[in-house]
This record gives structure tokens, sequence and C-alpha cells, in this order.
């Protein structure tokens, strides 16, 4: 995914699933935070985890780089 420039704003556009979409623009938008607080994005990637491992898995490797 990262080969072809993906970014993490480009991965919400194509996820159909609203749950999933509102979870991921959260965890955007808490990582775009001056003062972001690890626990809140950790508690926002269990719950992504808990709902959708492969979405998961796809996301991590965004959020890293």
């Amino acid at each position: 995914m990262e080969a072809d420039g993906e970014t993490l704003d480009l991965y919400i556009k194509k996820i159909q699933d609203q749950e999933l979409k509102g979870l991921l623009l959260k965890l955007k938008n808490e990582l775009r935070r001056q003062d972001a607080s690890w626990e809140a994005v950790r508690t926002i990637l269990v719950t992504l985890y808990g709902k959708n491992s492969g979405v998961f898995s796809e996301v991590a490797p965004l959020i890293i780089k």
C-alpha cells in the first residue's frame, strides 16, 4: 500500500463502512492534534483492531510513515 503513495486520507476516502470511516477519522484527528495523547490513540487503535483487524493492518503502516 505504501508503494503506491497511499496516505491515511486517501485510505479513509476509500472506506465504505461508515462506522470504520468514523473511527479512522477520529484517529486521524487525534494524530494531528499538537497535544495528541498516546492513550487516546491507543484506545482508538484497539477499537479499530476489534472491529476489523484487516483494516488495522492496512492502516498501521500509514500511521507510522
